[in-house]
């Protein structure tokens, strides 16, 4: 018969990773977020404005920013698209999931009759909660990088668009609007709304994206918006010049992924070969044990 107590951790536990998987979805995007990076409010009533808007989760993870020896990778979280709160919540959240972690194996294996140490919770969760801590920077990090190459190849076929426009005999500045607004994707997304801001700002579109170059560190962006700003205020000839740049793009990518493909072949060789081996003995093993039998 199967324990009461059993099937209650085991519902706890099917609880908990449900709570963690909803928590671990992207969230649609808040409308109240996206208005205001179009229309800027002074810092002190934006910082109430977005305090009011927090859940409980994100206002955790608001007040762990302050925590001694926290590093937020701002970069790699706006190529993402998570805020710092989010990204603090989910270190709070991993690192207690691991210190909690061995007290719940613990109790779960004295409900079912067996006996584990009592000291190892005290040995192991100090060590999981700083595995936890350390999950989300990782997790973080791998997405940053797919959608640091996402933003690079948009980036190239925003520079031939450009370039094209120009052809065409448009202005550098409607030529960077119009190119911004062919694209659907993420990357051509946050160009549009950094040429939305500059103009709201009444600014040049190529400070805006100025700005997105520093904020996402990305050096391709910040070599349109130099172009670009040559062309409008010197007014340079730049059609050849953005399409090198997007030649010379697309040649680092080729490089980055024909590397990369390297890489993965290289460590196809160890599975295949154990393979080959395991084949080999299952192969050989029945007529060298029938000859030693035999003999």
């Amino acid at each position: 018969m199967i324990s009461p107590w059993a099937v209650l951790a085991g519902g706890v536990a099917a609880a908990g990773l449900a709570l963690l998987v909803s928590e671990l979805r992207p969230s649609p995007p808040d409308l109240g977020q996206a208005l205001d990076r179009l229309h800027r409010s002074p810092a002190d009533r934006r910082a109430e404005q977005e305090g009011q808007r927090l859940s409980w989760y994100d206002r955790v993870g608001d007040s762990a920013l302050r925590l001694p020896g926290a590093r937020i990778p701002h970069q790699q979280l706006a190529l993402v698209g998570r805020t710092p709160a989010r990204f603090m919540a989910h270190k709070l959240l991993f690192a207690l999931i691991g210190l909690l972690l061995p007290g719940y194996l613990l109790a779960i294996a004295a409900f079912s009759g067996f006996q584990l140490p009592f000291v190892l919770p005290i040995v192991v969760a100090p060590a999981l909660a700083l595995l936890g801590w350390l999950v989300p920077d990782a997790i973080v990090s791998a997405e940053a990088k797919e959608a640091r190459t996402e933003y690079l190849h948009g980036i190239a076929a925003f520079l031939e668009l450009v370039a094209l426009e120009r052809a065409a005999d448009l202005g550098p500045a409607e030529a960077l609007r119009r190119a911004a607004a062919v694209g659907r994707g993420t990357v051509f997304r946050r160009i549009r709304d950094s040429l939305e801001r500059a103009a709201t700002d009444r600014l040049p579109p190529w400070d805006g994206l100025d700005a997105l170059a520093a904020e996402l560190g990305l050096a391709p962006l910040q070599d349109v918006a130099d172009i670009m700003r040559l062309s409008g205020t010197d007014g340079a000839a730049v059609y050849d010049t953005l399409r090198a740049r997007a030649r010379g793009l697309r040649g680092e990518l080729l490089s980055a992924d024909l590397a990369q493909a390297n890489v993965d072949s290289e460590r196809m060789v160890a599975p295949g070969t154990l393979l080959t081996l395991l084949m080999t003995v299952l192969i050989v093993f029945p007529a060298l044990y029938k000859m030693m039998g035999s003999a």
